[in-house]
């Protein structure tokens, strides 16, 4: 049964987790900015340490969980991570929040391949693309409120400690919830010595590789859309209204491909998810109109939507039991190295070009993302899916 108690809380934790990620996405730089003095190219390198610790530390959490049993290791990370949200308070210089930020990258890392490695232990097998759309659902919902209630509170006049210890809070709950989990027992464990090349699951590497193309367009949104809004746009303000949109395509497309994913068209649905993102990225890139801005939103939702979990259940169907937690760690360290590269990459060709040809670059991106899934991925991942 796919809606059992044990979905629902580990639904619930990933939510919170994710709330108390982004409540601390659009303060910290505000924290850095107005308490901390720092300028403006020190604030950016240290946000990005935090992707960059994630993405070390990811494989090197998958391996472990897929050696020792989950939910203690699980618990373990999550306590980590949300203990960490509420130090920040305790940032009185640049070089402590330096330090606290790569240990808090570190515990994300971790806690979210211990959440996510749950989840497909829970979700029954026939059912694990559907219950992988729905879970990742939260996620998508955790962006469209969290920034939005952290901003509410900026904005009312809250110290950012308040900020810092309430996302801490959110965060316990979510650990609550996943103490609460009984986790399936697991017959087996990976024996696999610990060694570079048993971090990652080679046989998924191309899959996971895609989303690298993919993501490299959603990290230049996250980070640089308002002053491509303001600058190349004109939008001076409600930009905010854009992240509601992409959210709400997210959930929406995410529960519909749970119902798609139900049926095995992988490749169908990613087919659609990635020519969503392409419409998306061509209209950011080339045309420059506030209401066609907006609608970009709904296409990059919708395609993401259809995409992360798609390739999620396809990485996981290719892995073994024992390897459900490297399974997940390639999938979300192949994103993240996307987002990390669009972060540096696109910075620097807006620096010396402009923010549009950063998404002429990931325009042109999908569409290799698009022809790398027919010519080689739909052929290698029925050759060697597993389920």
């Amino acid at each position: 049964m796919l809606w059992s108690k044990n979905f629902l809380l580990i639904s619930a934790a990933n939510f919170l987790m994710y709330m108390a990620f982004y409540m601390l996405l659009p303060t910290l730089p505000l924290y850095l900015r107005e308490e901390l003095m720092a300028p403006a190219s020190v604030v950016g390198t240290i946000l990005s340490l935090y992707t960059v610790a994630a993405m070390v530390t990811r494989p090197v959490a998958g391996f472990w969980l897929d050696r020792r049993p989950r939910k203690p290791l699980m618990l373990l990370f999550y306590l980590a991570y949300i203990s960490i949200c509420g130090s920040y308070v305790a940032a009185t210089s640049v070089m402590l929040f330096f330090i606290i930020r790569v240990l808090h990258g570190v515990a994300f890392g971790s806690a979210t391949v211990g959440v996510n490695t749950m989840a497909v232990d829970i979700i029954p097998e026939s059912r694990r693309g559907e219950g992988l759309g729905i879970f990742t659902a939260s996620t998508s919902a955790a962006m469209a409120i969290g920034p939005s209630v952290a901003l509410m509170f900026y904005e009312a006049g809250m110290e950012f400690g308040v900020i810092f210890i309430t996302a801490s809070l959110t965060g316990l709950a979510g650990f609550l919830c996943a103490s609460l989990i009984k986790a399936p027992l697991r017959e087996r464990f990976s024996s696999e010595r610990f060694s570079p090349k048993n971090l990652l699951l080679s046989v998924a590497v191309p899959e996971a590789a895609i989303m690298a193309l993919l993501s490299f367009g959603y990290g230049i949104v996250t980070v640089y859309l308002s002053v491509y809004a303001k600058e190349e746009v004109g939008i001076t303000s409600g930009t905010g209204y854009y992240f509601s949109i992409l959210a709400a395509g997210l959930v929406a497309s995410r529960l519909m491909s749970a119902y798609l994913l139900r049926n095995g068209r992988y490749v169908k649905i990613f087919s659609l998810g990635i020519a969503s993102v392409i419409v998306s990225f061509f209209i950011v890139a080339f045309i420059h109109n506030p209401v066609a801005f907006f609608i970009s939103a709904a296409f990059m939702g919708v395609g993401y939507g259809l995409i992360t979990p798609t390739a999620q259940t396809m990485i996981v169907n290719m892995a073994e039991d024992t390897e459900r937690g490297v399974a997940n760690a390639t999938y979300l360290t192949f994103f993240d190295i996307g987002v990390g590269s669009g972060v540096f990459v696109g910075g620097l060709i807006a620096q010396h070009i402009n923010y549009s040809a950063s998404y002429a670059l990931s325009f042109l991106l999908a569409l290799c993302a698009m022809a790398y899934l027919h010519l080689f991925i739909k052929n290698h991942f029925q050759l060697r899916r597993l389920k």
